[in-house]
């Protein structure tokens, strides 16, 4: 297995697109820092980042309980960008069987009388994560979340950049957008920035970012679909 990529892999590749600017490299690590959270942080390519996918701790609830702090649920030291499930255990205390709980939201599950059973819902409200019905035991609840990019903050050159390797070219045209931005070259940013991301004048050219395909849609057309018949409608073909 190659080593991993660092941000300081990638400063002299921009700092030579951004015409050759050497006083900017100091800066070119912030701007590739800053390229590396927006790619990793946008909802649109979550499902692409299995790398920044993670478990939570395994959480038994308390019986008539229903709000708990979020830092319970999620892993300590790691910035949670969005908890993408919360899965319960539904045969207490054994612990053998689990299920997914669908989301919610708080306004919803204030407008009704509390019931206490087996949680069939979770909403988030500020820094709490709450579950409806109110659990009438102590069952056992873990989360699935996509954390942000961890970034080394001490050594910013030294960071690690986990996503796969076929996304450095898309890492470094957006930190040369960001280093022309800076510059106030807007017109050079604005062309790099369609090239990332397609011309909207040009359906058919929609960009660096669309192609690289990761493992979720690359296995997708191994997903069986059952055969339809085709009926033509009447006259077809005269």
């Amino acid at each position: 297995m190659p080593p991993p990529f660092i941000i300081n892999d990638l400063v002299n590749e921009v700092i030579l697109r951004c015409e050759n600017r050497t006083t900017d490299t100091a800066r070119a690590a912030i701007w590739i820092r800053d390229a590396l959270l927006e790619i990793a942080s946008n909802p649109d390519y979550r499902d692409d980042f299995q790398e920044l996918e993670e478990w939570g701790p395994a959480y038994n609830l308390t019986a008539n309980i229903a709000e708990y702090t979020e830092s319970l649920i999620l892993p300590v030291g790691d910035i949670s960008n969005a908890l993408l499930d919360i899965l319960i255990w539904v045969d207490y205390p054994a612990n053998l069987n689990r299920r997914k709980l669908d989301i919610s939201h708080y306004q919803k599950t204030d407008r009704f009388q509390p019931t206490y059973s087996i949680p069939t819902e979770w909403y988030r409200f500020g820094g709490l994560i709450g579950f409806n019905p109110v659990p009438n035991l102590a069952y056992k609840v873990q989360a699935r979340l996509c954390k942000q990019h961890p970034i080394n903050d001490a050594t910013l050159n030294q960071t690690t950049i986990l996503l796969p390797r076929d996304w450095n070219e898309i890492l470094v045209m957006a930190a040369v957008q960001r280093g022309f931005i800076e510059l106030m070259e807007y017109e050079k940013a604005t062309m790099i920035h369609q090239q990332l991301y397609g011309d909207p004048d040009n359906k058919g050219q929609p960009g660096l970012i669309y192609h690289a395909k990761r493992k979720r849609r690359k296995e997708s057309w191994r997903m069986e679909s059952r055969l339809t018949m085709v009926r033509r409608p009447y006259g077809w073909g005269t």
